[in-house]
């Protein structure tokens, strides 16, 4: 028996799924029930410090108690295991530890960050000159894509080791002016004031959630930041939803 928390669209998708094939409740609450569970499917962006978890798309917070519901061989899923989760006397297994899952969503994500283009800017994709920063999953993916549709890019790596050339380190590029638009999906703060102070109506598109930026300084450059959040959930929700039930499924027969 699953409990999967009902945090947004794709788990309650992900729900309607599973329920065909396995028994699970979907947990509109945090309210504790009855039930023992073997599992429960957390929001995909985890348990904060002051103990909210994202539940029908409002923080909440979420008492210690609603975990007494596990079994005792019971895990957590989640796709980020944050401090406070760590600290929970359970196991915890970490979606994103599936390749299937990470690549998978980073296409969504990729897929996610071409709307946020073509929704914030007023150029044409051709004409414009992306900065990306990060290359991991999700940066990868998002090169890909726009590289596939001709789009200029300039990838920013902390080591470039090979002479691509749409590649430079960060070191070479706190030295120039940042392009027009930069995606960010480093979880290192690149976009420092030093950096901002070289920005003119530039647009941001951030894809991570702890990442901290100048944004008074920002506004006085007249430049705009897109908080992206959980991009497969909010663009691609059916989706996501497909992808998270296969590995859910993954684990389960593995077990």
């Amino acid at each position: 028996m699953l409990g999967i928390v009902n945090s947004d669209t794709r788990m309650y998708m992900t729900y309607q799924h599973l329920k065909k094939k396995i028994d699970c409740v979907l947990l509109d609450d945090f309210t504790v029930l009855g039930i023992k569970f073997d599992g429960i499917i957390l929001p995909m962006s985890g348990m904060k410090d002051d103990e909210t978890m994202i539940l029908r798309g409002i923080e909440k917070k979420c008492p210690k108690e609603f975990f007494q519901m596990l079994k005792e061989n019971g895990v957590l899923f989640c796709g980020n295991i944050t401090q406070k989760l760590k600290e929970l006397p359970y196991p915890l297994i970490d979606l994103n530890s599936y390749e299937t899952f990470i690549n998978a969503n980073s296409k969504l994500t990729a897929e996610g960050v071409l709307f946020l283009l073509l929704d914030n800017t007023n150029k044409g994709l051709l004409d414009s000159q992306v900065d990306l920063i990060g290359y991991g999953h999700s940066g990868r993916a998002i090169y890909e894509l726009l590289k596939k549709i001709g789009v200029h890019v300039r990838v920013i790596r902390r080591n470039v080791t090979d002479q691509h050339p749409d590649f430079i380190s960060v070191e070479e590029y706190k030295m120039e002016k940042p392009n027009e638009v930069i995606i960010n999906t480093s979880i290192t703060n690149i976009i420092d004031d030093l950096m901002i102070k070289k920005m003119d109506e530039n647009l941001i598109i951030n894809l991570v959630r702890s990442s901290v930026f100048n944004e008074a300084l920002l506004r006085q450059r007249y430049c705009r930041i897109v908080h992206a959040g959980p991009l497969p959930a909010l663009f691609s929700s059916a989706s996501a939803a497909h992808i998270l039930e296969d590995t859910i499924l993954e684990y389960l027969y593995e077990k």
